[in-house]
């Protein structure tokens, strides 16, 4: 018996939790039409859009336990490892966000270690829910870990030409 398995190709992969603005940010970079919601796990399968030749893939929210099964992480991981180019997306407005970056990470590093080496830009989302504090002190820190990042909002025109200026740059 032959099992053949179909991996999506992207050139840019869109990583994070759930409900950190993957799905958001793929529509506004591309013309892709994602289902968009204000919950956990709105995209259950990987959505691709294009960005003039780059294909990026918005890939559903990983959680903790994601490398050994938990939810449906695995079958998520196996796309993240065709990519060439991650950005990964957090929610400015949550508790821990250096601890939201790591759950992530570290289901890679359980996965696949090599995820860890792939390029990689994070993007502190939702900003215009967040008071500037905050966001200054969340970009110092992902900063120190010598991390590009970028700081806006889905919503912020200003914000999603960076990112396209960036990806089209990749």
């Amino acid at each position: 018996m032959i099992h053949l398995e179909l991996r999506l190709i992207a050139e840019i992969g869109l990583i994070g939790l759930p409900n950190a603005g993957k799905s958001s940010l793929l529509a506004a970079l591309t013309h892709a039409t994602p289902a968009i919601g204000d919950y956990p796990f709105t995209t259950i399968e990987p959505n691709i859009g294009m960005l003039g030749i780059k294909a990026i893939a918005d890939i559903p929210g990983l959680i903790e336990g994601a490398a050994s099964g938990k939810g449906l992480g695995v079958k998520f991981l196996k796309h993240i490892e065709k990519t060439k180019i991650l950005i990964h997306c957090i929610d400015s407005g949550g508790d821990d966000l250096k601890k939201a970056y790591e759950t992530v990470r570290n289901e890679f590093e359980l996965y696949n270690p090599t995820l860890l080496e792939k390029q990689e830009i994070v993007f502190l989302n939702k900003t215009d829910l967040v008071d500037a504090e905050k966001i200054r002190s969340a970009k110092e820190v992902f900063t120190r870990m010598g991390k590009t990042v970028i700081v806006g909002s889905t919503r912020d025109q200003k914000t999603i030409d960076e990112l396209k200026k960036i990806c089209l740059s990749l």
